[in-house]
């Protein structure tokens, strides 16, 4: 074949789908960030990356159907390279069409200096039906792409992944109805500060509820948390951003101290605690409210007090204790007011004194 009978067998409309691929591969950043709202430079350039690949394996699929046309839908090579894209644009398009979902069903919130949408029970509802369309649709074409083009054949492939979405239902329907049902029941929602155990300082931040897990920003530690839906269902959760009262959230300073120290003490010392917290902006105290002192337990070597303050912002709950801790050290250094458990002073005066008696007996 020459190559002016190659040119002339060329399709105007197979040419320019080439060139709409080349257009596309170099717009492909503009037009993802309409698409992706990603942070992460890396991730989006991945994005771009597979974009660009897709549009690229198009292109090459045109220019072969043109060239060995009628025999190029028979190569198992372009079949698997059109599976790949029907595969890739059918997530593009449910990303697209989720994305879309979620602005118009979705709850907007502000989140730290920019909106953002969050998932609600209609907007869940909905991104799944239009995924159940989408696969649909996909599955056929893949199927028609590869080759099964009897209603039997079809029914057939059709069948076999049935079966392996009945058997495996057990594994993922659960987590599935359970981000539903929290979604539904608003138990949980993004931006929500949790406790994830019974130790105050294991403090997690809902980040996003997922198909079958619920994501955490564990504030301690900086980390991720992910728990299967149904488990989260299952657990007692403390949800430290719904107050029980208008006041807020209700802490307690807690010090043991000898019986020597005094109440008078005690409270001065609280006084003066509470005091420069109120004046210190970055201690989220709602000193409006008055505080309270309490003594919480009388034992066999010290007195447990505490004294309850209100917070409204669960967010840096960790930091108010820490800053509230280091000041009342400060203070109770400054007033003479020992901290320590006294059994271990009691302790260590009678390990020195009995090392002093030795070393006087050794000297007689």
């Amino acid at each position: 074949m020459t190559t002016s009978n190659w040119l002339a067998g060329l399709a105007p409309g197979g040419v320019i789908l080439v060139l709409l691929y080349l257009g596309l591969m170099l717009l492909a950043p503009r037009l993802l960030r309409m698409i992706f709202s990603d942070t992460d430079a890396k991730r989006f350039r991945d994005r771009v990356n597979l974009f660009r690949l897709a549009c690229f394996l198009g292109a090459v699929l045109e220019v072969v159907r043109m060239v060995a046309h009628p025999t190029a839908g028979s190569l198992w090579f372009t079949r698997l390279l059109y599976v790949l894209l029907i595969v890739y644009g059918a997530y593009l398009i449910f990303y697209m069409v989720s994305g879309a979902i979620l602005r118009r069903w979705g709850r907007p919130v502000q989140r730290e200096d920019r909106q953002v949408y969050i998932e609600t029970y209609n907007s869940r509802m909905l991104s799944l039906l239009a995924a159940v369309v989408i696969f649909v649709i996909a599955l056929v074409a893949i199927i028609r792409v590869l080759g099964y083009t009897s209603w039997l054949e079809a029914g057939g492939v059709l069948g076999v992944l049935g079966v392996m979405l009945a058997l495996t239902q057990g594994s993922w329907v659960p987590d599935l109805v359970s981000g539903l049902v929290i979604l539904n029941t608003r138990l949980i929602e993004e931006g929500d500060v949790i406790q994830l155990s019974d130790n105050p300082a294991d403090v997690g931040m809902v980040f996003r509820t997922k198909l079958f897990f619920t994501e955490f920003l564990h504030l301690a530690n900086n980390h991720r948390i992910l728990i299967q839906n149904s488990r989260l269902r299952a657990m007692t959760v403390q949800n430290l951003s719904r107050f029980a009262s208008a006041r807020g959230l209700r802490e307690s300073l807690v010090i043991k101290v000898g019986y020597e120290v005094t109440e008078q003490q005690v409270r001065r010392l609280f006084e003066a605690v509470m005091e420069e917290a109120a004046a210190d902006d970055a201690i989220a105290v709602e000193s409006q409210y008055e505080h309270e002192i309490r003594a919480l337990d009388a034992g066999d070597y010290a007195v447990r007090w505490a004294c309850f303050y209100y917070t409204k912002d669960a967010r840096n709950l960790l930091r108010t204790r820490h800053l509230l801790n280091a000041v009342l050290l400060r203070h109770a250094r400054e007033q003479g007011i020992s901290l320590a458990t006294p059994m271990l002073v009691d302790a260590t005066a009678a390990v020195g004194g009995i090392e002093s008696g030795a070393s006087n007996f050794q000297q007689q």
